[in-house]
């Protein structure tokens, strides 16, 4: 196990205050620690108000966890601490910080953007991504290959239909992106195979989360010449990816062949009114793609995750 200094849990606590907050959804809040910046704290909602989990959480130590990503930074816990009755979720975690800029453009303090500034925000990051040089994809990729030997995936929400851009971050100076909220296979799901290999990490979820304004505004943003060139370019980037890191779409939750694989792309090409033109070209290169496995299997143990026990995971 490799040997981290935790934050100490006076940094915890005053953490938790509240004056520092990263991120919310549905199943945590995450907490910047202003004194030790290298961590954050994930706080299920299932907790008690923060003054009763305040007291308790002097009582208890946090419980290390390995590090099963041989020192990659997925914003994964690291320690863990009230563990619950499923004995898979804890009520507190303190977790890396990943550094990076989160794409999602549909999330506001004071409610939704109007479509204006809704269509700016996705245009910008559009452009920026559409930019970023092809070693950056091949980065996602390469992450793509490792956490499903460690039999994980990048992130599940809308009954693992969706990936959200919020959990692909970009680094615009170091010319990276960053993966985040991670979780271990689903296999004990309606429609999910229990003998899957890939979870979401297929080049069809890789290209939905690097897609702005996917969710908030569609159908309107679709509309915009100058968007679909970026998401054009966009999408033939990860297309090329996948052909250059050896990874299909199958294997994956909701893929067996590739009919079903092409039928996919093909709708989610059409409602992002990628031209028609490249439409058959695209599929056509993504269904060609052999897989070549990257990593050996390993089995590690899954990590303890802050999380409403209600939430799907």
């Amino acid at each position: 196990m490799k040997s981290r200094k935790l934050p100490t849990i006076d940094e915890v606590v005053f953490a938790m205050s509240g004056e520092q907050i990263l991120g919310e959804g549905e199943e945590a809040t995450v907490y910047k620690i202003p004194t030790n910046p290298d961590y954050t704290v994930r706080v299920s909602k299932d907790a008690p108000a923060f003054e009763e989990l305040a007291k308790k959480i002097f009582t208890d130590k946090f419980i290390p966890q390995e590090d099963i990503f041989e020192g990659r930074n997925y914003a994964q816990p690291v320690a863990y601490w009230g563990l619950n009755d499923d004995k898979m979720t804890s009520l507190v975690t303190i977790n890396l910080y990943c550094p990076g800029i989160s794409m999602e453009i549909d999330k506001s303090s004071v409610g939704k953007p109007t479509s204006e500034i809704a269509l700016l925000k996705t245009m910008n990051w559009s452009r920026a991504i559409a930019d970023m040089p092809n070693a950056a994809i091949d980065r996602l990729y390469d992450d793509l290959h490792f956490l499903s030997s460690r039999e994980y995936s990048i992130d599940v929400c809308n009954g693992g239909l969706f990936t959200n851009t919020g959990n692909i971050l970009y680094a615009g100076k170091e010319q990276e992106f960053r993966i985040i909220d991670i979780q271990p296979f689903i296999r004990e799901h309606p429609g999910i195979k229990r003998n899957h290999t890939k979870g979401l990490n297929v080049p069809l979820n890789l290209c939905r989360g690097l897609l702005p304004g996917v969710r908030c505004y569609a159908e309107e943003h679709s509309k915009y010449p100058h968007l679909i060139e970026y998401r054009t370019e966009i999408v033939n980037k990860v297309i090329n990816g996948a052909k250059r890191n050896g990874l299909s779409d199958l294997g994956g939750y909701s893929h067996d062949n590739m009919d079903s694989v092409a039928k996919s792309w093909e709708v989610m090409l059409r409602l992002l009114n990628i031209p028609e033109k490249y439409r058959d070209n695209f599929i056509q290169n993504i269904c060609s793609v052999k897989d070549k496995p990257r990593y050996d299997l390993y089995k590690s143990k899954s990590l303890i995750r802050a999380s409403n026990r209600n939430g799907y995971s």
